[in-house]
């Protein structure tokens, strides 16, 4: 009787839990296709090697010329096919365009010519490149690509990068600059897209209108790879914020709409060093790896979940650092140690509130 009744009670298990099964199996499928997608890209993290034929010679000695130069981009995609991309690369950015020989280049794309392609829906893309040909140069920028990993690992709200391995061919000298490390940076607007929101262009803002949450966990990555080369309510242009920080949101804000910051350009950071960097006048450090917390206070509810959330991803930030092969053992050595002594703030309840929670902007 008793082997009867288990048996009887088995296959009602099994009845109740087919169901519940396809349940929870739909309801993963649905996460899975809620979670937002980057461009294909930006889908794939390897080094892409590719060839970039323009006028280089011109474009680095005209720095006052900034308008386009036409180019053409080489790679091999997926299959193994050959691809020749037509488009045009402009220089761009502030300070490395004055501190750096190679600057900082825009590349543009015409939508046809990347239809199809690995570079499909890519209109304008930032490229980031070696900007001198000493070897710790090429350290600085590794390292400003491994700030964006990091983070990527704390939020999708956050620009994807894409590695490169970069052939300069000058088209007019026939000469070619090989194997140079640079890295592409995903449009702003494509980052809104994967959250169903738009690319924001307003003046300026309070800060009760960012989300909370999020901006604590800007706030503390910053302090985190030491970075205060940043703005997030207003900007030096005053029809734009912001300052090397772009906001996604609604299209049309409405009374109560929270507002996403999304940061970019960290070769000012602590965690980089640059030879050329140096902070913000007005800062009471004297040194780009002195940390100071520029979070507001209006966000401190929010900070300590952000807290626990940077701590426990800790072992997975140090493991970026730790497994990039383009870094030197030195460079390797003193990002880990630099990063040790942030994570260490962050874990000790006195030091983070003594440094941080207490350092919070009105």
């Amino acid at each position: 009787m008793r082997k009867l009744l288990d048996h009887h009670a088995h296959r009602v298990s099994a009845r109740l839990a087919a169901p519940l099964l396809t349940l929870l199996l739909a309801a993963s499928a649905a996460a899975a296709a809620d979670t937002p997608k980057p461009t294909k890209l930006f889908k794939n993290g390897d080094t892409l090697p590719v060839t970039i034929s323009a006028s280089w010679q011109q474009l680095i000695r005209n720095d006052e010329y900034q308008g386009a130069y036409p180019a053409t981009l080489d790679y091999t995609d997926e299959s193994g096919a050959p691809v020749k991309l037509d488009l045009t690369v402009e220089r761009r950015g502030l300070t490395r365009q004055r501190v750096c020989r190679y600057p900082p280049i825009r590349l543009r794309f015409e939508k046809e010519a990347v239809k199809g392609t690995t570079f499909r829906g890519q209109k304008s893309l930032k490229m980031v490149t070696h900007c001198e040909r000493a070897s710790r140069f090429e350290q600085y920028y590794v390292l400003e690509m491994l700030a964006y990993r990091i983070y990527n690992q704390i939020t999708d709200y956050s620009f994807r990068i894409r590695p490169l391995d970069i052939d300069y061919h000058d088209s007019e000298r026939g000469k070619t600059d090989e194997d140079r490390f640079g890295f592409l940076i995903e449009d702003d607007s494509d980052v809104a897209k994967r959250h169903d929101l738009k690319k924001l262009r307003i003046p300026k803002l309070r800060s009760t209108m960012l989300e909370p949450a999020l901006s604590s966990e800007f706030a503390l990555f910053q302090y985190l790879i030491s970075n205060v080369d940043w703005a997030a309510l207003s900007g030096p242009d005053p029809n734009e914020c912001c300052h090397n920080v772009k906001l996604i949101g609604k299209k049309e804000l409405e009374a109560g709409d929270r507002v996403y910051p999304v940061p970019y350009d960290f070769d000012s950071s602590g965690l980089v060093n640059a030879d050329y960097a140096v902070p913000p006048q007005g800062l009471p450090i004297n040194s780009v790896t002195q940390r100071l917390y520029r979070g507001y206070c209006s966000h401190s509810a929010t900070l300590e979940d952000a807290r626990r959330k940077i701590v426990a991803l800790e072992g997975d930030i140090l493991a970026l650092v730790e497994n990039e092969p383009r870094l030197t053992s030195g460079s390797r050595r003193k990002a880990l140690r630099f990063l040790d002594r942030g994570f260490a703030t962050l874990k000790d309840p006195e030091d983070f509130s003594e440094k941080i929670t207490a350092k919070c902007r009105k």
